[in-house]
């Protein structure tokens, strides 16, 4: 059942990125830029990290974004994932999307021991992701963002997760 709603959010998720008919494009509307995201995360446990997501623009409402991040706790792990992001309409200087992706990550699991002792035992799952966020700019070259996220790991001690993370972002170049 488990797996059973995550195929159904991860493809409904998907189904939201798929691009429809192009319009005719503003001249006045510049190409998007590449852009740096460093950011601090928080959420249930075994979820805060610290990490950056670079994002590459696809279209001006579109771009896939590649994220790395890591944990410090009993197992430090990394992360990794790859993730669309569709911009909605602006709503003054905010702008919200949506988001969901696919990835790695490390996370630890207890084990038994003769001593009667638990041990933590390092593995990697593949896990996906959906939720959204807000960016708001601060000028022309840098702005701040917070985002939302719900991650499923696949297998069955991956466990769920969600985060929210705050972060800096800058333009890279365009």
């Amino acid at each position: 059942m488990k797996m059973c709603i995550c195929t159904a959010v991860t493809t409904l998720a998907m189904l939201t990125f798929i691009p429809g008919p192009a319009g005719a494009q503003p001249q006045d509307n510049p190409p998007a830029a590449v852009t740096v995201t460093r950011y601090v995360s928080l959420g249930s446990p075994f979820s805060s990290r610290v990490g950056a997501a670079i994002a590459f623009p696809l279209t001006n409402q579109m771009s896939l974004e590649a994220e790395v991040g890591y944990r410090r706790q009993e197992v430090n792990a990394l992360s990794a994932h790859l993730s669309l992001l569709q911009d909605l309409p602006r709503i003054g200087r905010i702008r919200p999307y949506l988001a969901a992706g696919i990835g790695l990550e490390e996370y630890g699991t207890p084990v038994p021991q003769p001593s009667g002792t638990l041990a933590t035992v390092e593995r990697m799952a593949l896990s996906v992701n959906a939720g959204g966020g807000i960016k708001v700019p601060v000028d022309e070259n840098w702005g701040v963002r917070a985002d939302a996220r719900w991650f499923n790991g696949v297998g069955e001690l991956a466990g769920e997760h969600w985060r929210l993370f705050n972060g800096v972002t800058w333009k890279a170049g365009k």
